[in-house]
């Protein structure tokens, strides 16, 4: 479902919520891999619906997203010894009620918004990690402390802004100064600005008609923001403008780009390309941004996998990949 590499590239983590699981995999110098370590979901590891995976700038800590259990995790990890839990924050909440009777949810229960957490987000600048919990319809803001435990500096909660209403992705650009959030249920793109003390205010709402805003990325150091859509599958791509103001520049729609079903946008290699992903169409793209243009540059359609979910570059010419419903994990030259 989703991918993490250490710093040095040289190790890779792999979250699965199908098999409710944590992998460790070492890239060897041919960049093939080999299978590490599996930790999987049990009474004291909490991953059912391990949906998300980042690591800090170390490579030490590594933070792992459970939609189903609603906690966020937090593993040290060393060659040594592999992977090792040290941190588990959630409300404690069971299925049932997050998932069946969210409108019985009183506000204590709720003191940490990752109910139904669906993306997380690191920034390295700024040492802060970010969660959109889609149930909790809010963005959690943590500030990692020296050891990488995750602190709760605040929550943006969806009382005062549409597009928390089914928060289901979350970025930042480069510096940590901007904070993008996509709100499935409130069809809208939000954008916040960090203030001194390291919290977020409201800045923006995007002005444009989503049907479902399922993923967005800041890219050209924060110049640029790309969302896409789930249901009409729309690129759309907004540029900041004299005032500092994020404003729709080019909707790059499917009769235009021909992919169905798009899931998910991440910066490519460089700050001017992106890459959308489509489970609905087993393929990667690439996209380069040119001012107000977005051009198609490549793309990633390997027949034999299927489901496409997350990618990360190795190196200038190799990227490891996850592919859902092939169960797979796979290393591409470009």
């Amino acid at each position: 479902r989703d991918i993490a590499l250490s710093k040095d590239k040289k190790w890779v983590f792999v979250a699965s919520a199908d098999d409710n699981s944590l992998s460790v995999f070492k890239v060897n110098p041919d960049f093939s891999l080999s299978h590490r370590q599996t930790i999987k979901s049990n009474d004291k590891v909490k991953l059912e619906g391990a949906l998300s995976v980042v690591s800090d700038d170390s490579g030490q800590n590594i933070y792992v997203l459970s939609y189903y259990h609603s906690a966020l995790l937090h593993f040290n990890f060393s060659e040594q010894a592999g992977l090792t839990l040290q941190h588990t924050l959630s409300d404690n909440l069971p299925f049932t009620k997050v998932f069946k009777q969210a409108d019985t949810i009183k506000p204590e229960q709720d003191a940490l918004g990752i109910l139904g957490g669906y993306e997380l987000a690191i920034n390295h600048k700024t040492n802060q990690l970010f969660i959109a919990a889609t149930v909790s319809h809010s963005v959690s803001v943590f500030n990692l402390n020296q050891d990488g435990k995750p602190m709760l500096l605040q929550r943006i909660h969806a009382n005062k802004d549409a597009a928390l209403s089914g928060a289901v992705s979350v970025t930042t650009d480069k510096t940590g100064q901007l904070l993008a959030v996509a709100g499935m249920n409130g069809k809208a793109v939000s954008i916040y600005r960090r203030n001194k003390a390291g919290k977020f205010h409201f800045s923006q709402t995007l002005e444009h008609l989503f049907d479902m805003p399922i993923s967005v990325s800041f890219a050209g150091n924060g110049h640029y923001l790309i969302a896409v859509d789930a249901i009409n599958s729309d690129i759309v791509l907004a540029h900041k403008n004299q005032e500092q103001a994020f404003e729709v520049v080019k909707v790059l729609s499917k009769t235009e780009h021909g992919i169905e079903g798009l899931n998910k946008v991440t910066l490519s290699m460089s700050e001017h390309a992106i890459l959308t992903f489509s489970e609905q169409s087993h393929r990667i793209d690439e996209f380069q941004i040119n001012e107000a243009a977005l051009k198609h540059s490549r793309n990633l359609r390997p027949s034999d996998l299927s489901s496409a979910t997350a990618l990360e570059f190795l190196d200038s010419t190799h990227a490891v990949s996850t592919w859902a419903k092939s169960d797979s994990i796979a290393v591409f030259k470009f």
